[in-house]
């Protein structure tokens, strides 16, 4: 008897065994349209804060890891699915999203605002808002936040891509739009956007859970190996400065978590 429960035993941590990945070649996708950390450059190489952190992660990890431009609705089913076995594209963790996928250690946390039309003197409350317009990125923490707080009393208009909004500001078809600062100062501000300006607090997962805990690298639920493995590399890349030297190369700022 004792010896068939051994035997039991030996065989279900071989099945466990069996069940482990070495992973040797992972495939990252990223929604390219959220300059400065994705984007398509004009020779079609996709260029940006996280282009160059998943290459150094796959470097100092020693992976083989093949990079693909997906839209920002078809990246967590893409990743159920198995067409791509992590995503590194500024994805915020969430209590919905922890319901599909599995996330590793955070290693930047965004900071959002509204946006409107210089000199608008629109105050940013349920009152100021009430009927104006707001365009947003469908499937964000940013759109889940403007639903809930605002979803009764303003327009909300809801758009596949990052730079989408923007249109919508310049035609007049929106009043505001929220979203991260640092891709909205970069895209929008410093570009066509001159005539608008952030207006209203600064938000992040700090005031209200719904925008984020903070952004990492999307992985599927039963990928706990490969969870571990990406949170290796990010301490490792944290300590050896390399992170930083990311963060220097695109931002004025420090936004890397230390």
């Amino acid at each position: 008897m004792h010896r068939h429960l051994l035997c039991a035993a030996a065989l279900a941590v071989c099945s466990l065994g069996a069940q482990a990945k070495e992973w040797k070649e992972v495939t990252i996708a990223m929604d390219a349209t959220y300059p400065p950390f994705e984007s398509v450059a004009p020779d079609g190489k996709l260029v940006g804060f996280e282009v160059d952190l998943a290459n150094a992660l796959c470097d100092e990890l020693k992976l083989k890891c093949k990079i693909v431009n997906v839209a920002f609705d078809a990246l967590i089913p893409g990743l159920v699915a198995k067409k791509s076995d992590a995503l590194i594209t500024s994805l915020n963790i969430s209590e919905e999203r922890k319901r599909l996928i599995d996330f590793s250690d955070p290693y930047y946390r965004m900071v959002n605002r509204f946006v409107a039309k210089k000199g608008s003197g629109v105050a940013i409350s349920p009152e100021g808002l009430k009927g104006k317009t707001i365009a947003v990125q469908a499937g964000t923490v940013q759109a889940n936040y403007v639903r809930k707080v605002y979803g009764e009393v303003a327009n909300i208009k809801y758009y596949q891509g990052a730079s989408e909004p923007y249109l919508e500001l310049l035609s007049g078809r929106a009043d505001l739009h929220f979203g991260f600062v640092v891709q909205i100062n970069d895209s929008f501000l410093t570009k066509d956007g001159k005539g608008f300006e952030f207006v209203g607090p600064s938000l992040s997962g700090k005031e209200d859970k719904v925008l984020g805990e903070g952004v990492a690298v999307a992985i599927r639920k039963d990928d706990a190996d490969l969870k571990a493995l990406f949170n290796r590399g990010l301490q490792k890349l944290r300590a050896n400065g390399v992170m930083k030297k990311i963060n220097d190369k695109y931002l004025p700022f420090t936004l890397v978590l230390e």
